[in-house]
């Protein structure tokens, strides 16, 4: 089976790398997957992507991957881990209107997705890494 038939759930919408290329949410449907929408003020991003970048080292252990996306390319330079680029926040309403939320964009949110790609759950606004984490290990 191949990775585009398993994404039930995860939206199939391409995004472009801070670092160059493109990267589709859909491909990491067979792992956990944690899609992390940043704040949009700086530094509010950019602390809720130390956070992450602290726990890093864990996803892997837990069979999952984070998706970072910000609307612009604030902290390309300050991390690095590399992040997707929403401009016009296309992603954002894809992933909110599958949810059936409509949570403040300002703010961030983290959606996680099962193997098989269905969404599991969402944390909206920022400063829920430990909790994705925890959820992430009690699917492992």
């Amino acid at each position: 089976m191949l990775g585009s038939d398993l994404n039930f759930g995860i939206p199939d919408i391409d995004l472009t790398w801070t670092c160059g290329g493109t990267v589709n949410p859909s491909c990491f449907a067979g792992h956990q997957l944690v899609v992390l929408f940043l704040p949009l003020e700086a530094a509010e991003a950019a602390l809720e992507m130390e956070t992450y970048d602290k726990l890093s080292n864990e996803f892997p252990g837990v069979d999952s991957f984070c998706l970072a996306v910000a609307r612009d390319r604030f902290a390309s330079t300050s991390h690095p881990a590399p992040i997707a680029l929403d401009p016009a926040d296309a992603a954002w309403k894809e992933f909110t209107s599958l949810a059936g939320l409509d949570p403040e964009r300002a703010a961030g949110a983290a959606f996680v997705f099962t193997r098989g790609g269905a969404l599991h759950r969402v944390w909206p606004g920022r400063g829920h890494a430990g909790d994705v984490l925890a959820e992430l290990r009690t699917r492992a």
